[in-house]
C-alpha cells in the first residue's frame, strides 16, 4: 500500500474536512421573520441537505474505523484481496463523498440563483428593509450548505489522492 504518513495524514485530512462539513450543514439555519408566525428552516427541511449530513456522518465513521488500519498497516503492507478490498471500499467511499457533494452543489447552486433571480430581485434597491435582510439570511444560509458542499468534495479529493497512491503502490 502507500506509504504510512501520507495515508494518515490524508485520512486526517479527511476527517476534518467531513467534521467541519457536518458541523455547517448542521447549524445552517435560516430565520423568516416576516411571515406570521415566524418560521425556522433547517438542513431538516431540504431532502438534499439531509443527505448531504448523512453522507458526512457516514464518511466520518467511516475514516474513523480505516484510522487505525492505516496506522496499523504501516509495519506490515496490506497486500493481495486484503489491498484490493481497502481499495474498493475507498473507491465506494469516494463516489459516495462525491455524490454529496455534487447534490449539495447543484441544489444549492440552483435555488440560490432561483431566489437572487426571481424572488429577490430589485430587493437590494432600499426600498424594504426587511426584505433586504430576508435576502441576506437566505444568502448566508446557501453559503453555508456551499461551504458544507465544498469541505466534502475537497473531502472526495483526498480519498481520491488515496487512492491513487495505493493503487500505484499495488502495481509495483
Amino acid at each position: 500500500m502507500a506509504s504510512k504518513a501520507a495515508v494518515v495524514i490524508l485520512r486526517l485530512l479527511t476527517l476534518a474536512l467531513l467534521v467541519t462539513s457536518l458541523a455547517l450543514i448542521a447549524a445552517d439555519k435560516l430565520k423568516d421573520d416576516i411571515d406570521d408566525p415566524p418560521q425556522t428552516f433547517t438542513f431538516k427541511d431540504v431532502h438534499t441537505y439531509r443527505y448531504l449530513l448523512a453522507v458526512s456522518v457516514i464518511g466520518c465513521a467511516y475514516t474513523l474505523l480505516h484510522l487505525p488500519f492505516a496506522i496499523i498497516a504501516g509495519s506490515k503492507p496490506v497486500t493481495g484481496a486484503a489491498a484490493l478490498l481497502v481499495v474498493l471500499a475507498d473507491v465506494a467511499f469516494a463516489l459516495l463523498l462525491a455524490t454529496g457533494a455534487a447534490a449539495g452543489l447543484g441544489f444549492t447552486h440552483d435555488v440560490k440563483r432561483y431566489f437572487d433571480d426571481v424572488l429577490f430581485r430589485g430587493a437590494d434597491d432600499g426600498s424594504s428593509p426587511e426584505i433586504a435582510g430576508l435576502h441576506r439570511d437566505v444568502d448566508r444560509f446557501f453559503d453555508m450548505a456551499f461551504a458544507s458542499s465544498g469541505l466534502m468534495l475537497a473531502a472526495a479529493a483526498c480519498t481520491v489522492v488515496m487512492i491513487v497512491m495505493s493503487v500505484h503502490s499495488l502495481a509495483k
